[in-house]
């Protein structure tokens, strides 16, 4: 059977997965990490991706990260093909280093992005290989980039906290009480959402013989996001940009709720509440921008875009905005 192609758009989350292949170590010595992490900072600086958790373990890694203009495919393969050039330089071995092509699940993030933080930063715990109490310290999860702030870190951290709560010391709180709830869950997170959980098409069928959801191993989400997902990919082949630019999704924006521009930009007042909010999430979501740089757009903190990012997101689905607002004469 063919591989299917992976599913990418600017703004998607993906739950990454890169193993050892025949289950070998991919990292045999701190040195062979911190030239891993190493490259990867070196490409978020030119590139526009967001990264909301990752864990390295020695013979995998776990990235959950957001896309932006620059496609997931590209970074991955820049990479993991210059770290296996190294390590197999650094190690005097030949041959594949990672098992066949690298997982990706496209996840909704509504549902999934916190559990799938947790998940990822608690691999070390479940392992058993460090106590939750010294996980502030491991060096090898996004964790300890959350608990400490750092000159140079992967995660975005004032977004991810900012999903807590509004101030850094609530944030931090909230999301190790978060962690310490599902210490104990053996959920895996690889894809299929509903149905999956269900024990597959058979067994879903017999639990909701009336309820059609749609299915899809590449997704972690409900079947209605499977459809959005699907119908959004296939939207986006007929036209390639929703909107041409944060101008023209900006203009947009302010006629379809009669307010003037600068009143969305400059002010705070609750009559464009509404507009800011779907301004940031199809700014993230259409243009590849990132949250904290719709932020700095509008002139609000990170942990403040943060949640306009989520709130913009119910309005669109809502208002069904991504077919109303292209359609507004400029």
């Amino acid at each position: 059977m063919p591989r299917q192609a992976r599913l990418d758009y600017p703004g998607a989350l993906h739950h990454v997965i890169g193993r050892g292949i025949d289950g070998a170590y991919v990292f045999k010595e701190t040195r062979d990490k911190q030239e891993f992490l190493s490259r990867l900072k070196i490409i978020l600086r030119e590139k526009s991706f967001q990264i909301y958790a990752w864990c390295l373990m020695d013979n995998h890694f776990h990235l959950l990260v957001q896309t932006g203009k620059t496609p997931l495919a590209e970074l991955m393969r820049s990479w993991l093909t210059g770290y296996a050039i190294y390590y197999n330089k650094a190690h005097q071995r030949k041959g594949y280093l990672f098992q066949n092509r690298y997982k990706s699940i496209l996840c909704e993030r509504d549902e999934y992005l916190l559990p799938l933080i947790r998940y990822i930063h608690l691999n070390p715990v479940k392992a058993k290989i460090v106590s939750l109490s010294q996980l502030k310290e491991y060096p090898w999860t996004g964790h300890k980039e959350l608990m400490n702030r750092e000159k140079e870190s992967l995660v975005d951290r004032d977004e991810v906290l900012g999903l807590f709560a509004v101030t850094e010391k609530q944030s931090i709180e909230v999301y190790m009480d978060y962690l310490k709830d599902d210490q104990s869950s053996n959920a895996d997170f690889m894809g299929g959402g509903l149905i999956r959980s269900l024990g597959g098409l058979e067994e879903a069928a017999k639990a909701n013989p009336n309820d059609k959801q749609m299915y899809d191993e590449r997704i972690l989400g409900s079947g209605e996001f499977v459809g959005e997902v699907l119908g959004r990919l296939e939207a986006e082949d007929n036209q390639k940009k929703i909107f041409k630019n944060l101008d023209d999704l900006l203009t947009r924006a302010a006629r379809y709720y009669k307010v003037e521009i600068d009143d969305i930009i400059q002010t705070r007042a609750k009559k464009v509440r509404e507009a800011r909010n779907i301004l940031v999430f199809l700014g993230n979501a259409c243009l590849g921008k990132s949250v904290t740089e719709m932020g700095k757009f509008l002139k609000i903190k990170a942990s403040a875009a943060s949640q306009a990012n989520q709130k913009g997101r119910r309005i669109v689905r809502k208002k069904g905005l991504l077919k109303e607002l292209p359609k507004i004469q400029l």
